[in-house]
């Protein structure tokens, strides 16, 4: 009995040039896959801000904003003020919107500094300006009217003095989100007697 082993001089078989073609369409999806997925991701990404606080005689904290990795509007902002437990303090407006807007019908926001043409929202941030800490524990200065966190613009909390009569002390601290990532860009920490 005789074996032959039987040549192609074609070079690849074509079962093995489909195999290999297969193959490689493939690995070709699945990084063009990856590749895709990364950027479906990275979603809205959130600034980071940088602030000074600093207690005057009164019984204020005064937090400045120093820096502002990227500027963001200011509806974009929620504010949080916690007790030293780390639990946000909900009487009287402890936490929510920085901005003057009008949400779900209501006003909302501790905007001292409101510039807009709303009537109601005017009347707010008058109130909020006028008040102290007895009802607004926390309100904002755009001291630069840009509409946008930056540098230069300034949070105040009500403690206890001659000119504040809020609920802060010393321990407690003032949280920023970010609403779009729901990301705390900035804690400004609450010291002094």
């Amino acid at each position: 009995m005789e074996h032959r082993i039987v040549k192609n001089d074609d070079g690849v078989s074509p079962v093995i040039a489909v195999i290999l073609m297969v193959a490689i369409t493939v690995v070709l999806a699945a990084v063009l896959y990856v590749w895709a997925a990364s950027f479906l991701e990275q979603g809205e990404s959130a600034p980071i801000a940088t602030f000074f606080v600093e207690k005057n005689s009164g019984g204020k904290w005064h937090v400045e904003v120093i820096k502002v990795s990227k500027q963001e509007d200011l509806a974009g902002f929620s504010y949080f003020l916690k007790d030293e437990t780390g639990s946000t303090h909900v009487g009287g407006n402890g936490f929510g919107e920085v901005a003057m807007q009008i949400v779900g019908g209501e006003e909302h926001g501790i905007e001292v500094s409101y510039q807009g043409d709303d009537e109601q929202l005017k009347s707010r941030s008058n109130n909020v300006s006028a008040d102290d800490g007895t009802d607004f524990p926390v309100n904002f200065a755009d001291n630069d009217r840009d509409g946008k966190l930056s540098a230069g613009d300034q949070f105040t909390v009500y403690g206890q003095g001659n000119s504040a009569n809020g609920p802060a002390e010393s321990g407690w601290k003032l949280d920023i989100q970010f609403d779009a990532s729901g990301d705390i860009i900035g804690s400004a920490k609450l010291l002094g007697n």
